[in-house]
């Protein structure tokens, strides 16, 4: 074959198409590469992501503090429904039905604190559920709704910011500051059960009242320091402390005691 032919063949190969017998053949198409670039990442999102990387050691864990906090709310939901349901259909009284929600409120809450991680952001994950709570409160005193009529004395929405709304303040400054001590489970079960049986036992059988307080009966009184006492230790017990009986009797005792010493200060922020 002459040099020139070879020459001519060479040259078509880089083409489009190159001439061949029987017909013409695709040549291979011309690739172009580009160097792998790193994937930007913006400075917001980077400082976003430092609190969750730093605190959290694996994904597992996050998991897990979210499913708690979706379960306590859930549970939470669900503890007051089953309560006001029982009001409205007139089985149960509506005041007793108010103080069961205000016993059991803290306490479930608490029992949840044991199945958290240890993870440093694990309080703030736990913290959601009485911060979503406050915020529905707030929505709750705005008009009259079945929240408003289940956790108020009157049934009056504005009273949801009393009582109720120094309650859920209260386990909301308890997940922040001290979670999972000893010190927010005893407050807790001081408020919640010694304070709310106080009530339900004084109306019942507190015909005899205390010298110093004519609202305060020596019957609520030592429901509150029988039920603060067993609260406080079963509570602290589930989540791994000890329980020593005398101590958490004479703070019990000394709780109950500012019950009716103090009668202007609402009883969830003085207990």
């Amino acid at each position: 074959m002459p040099l020139a032919r070879l020459l001519a063949l060479a040259a078509a190969a880089t083409a489009r198409r190159v001439p061949a017998r029987g017909g013409f053949v695709a040549a291979a198409p011309r690739v172009r590469t580009t160097p792998l670039r790193r994937p930007r990442t913006t400075k917001a999102v980077a400082l976003a992501a430092l609190p969750t990387l730093a605190l959290y050691e694996s994904s597992a864990q996050l998991i897990n503090d979210a499913g708690c906090t979706a379960g306590a709310a859930a549970g939470a939901v669900a503890w007051i429904k089953i309560w006001t349901s029982l009001a409205e259909r007139g089985v149960i009284d509506a005041k007793l039905a108010r103080k069961i929600v205000h016993c059991g409120s803290g306490p479930l809450y608490l029992l949840v604190w044991r199945f958290y991680s240890d993870a440093s952001l694990a309080r703030v994950i736990a913290a959601l559920v009485p911060a979503l709570n406050i915020v529905k409160l707030q929505k709750a005193s705005q008009d009259d709704n079945e929240l408003s009529r289940a956790i108020s004395r009157s049934g009056d929405p504005s009273e949801v910011l009393g009582g109720p709304y120094v309650y859920t303040w209260v386990l909301l400054l308890a997940a922040l500051l001290a979670f999972r001590t000893p010190y927010a489970i005893v407050a807790v079960a001081q408020m919640a059960v010694g304070d709310g049986l106080a009530d339900i036992i004084g109306r019942r059988f507190g015909s005899k009242k205390w010298f110093c307080n004519s609202e305060k009966s020596y019957a609520g009184s030592l429901a509150f320091v029988v039920g603060a006492t067993v609260a406080s230790m079963g509570l602290l017990r589930w989540l791994g402390f000890p329980a020593p009986l005398a101590p958490l009797f004479t703070i019990s005792c000394a709780c109950a005691l500012v019950e009716v010493l103090l009668t202007d200060v609402d009883d969830n922020i003085s207990v």
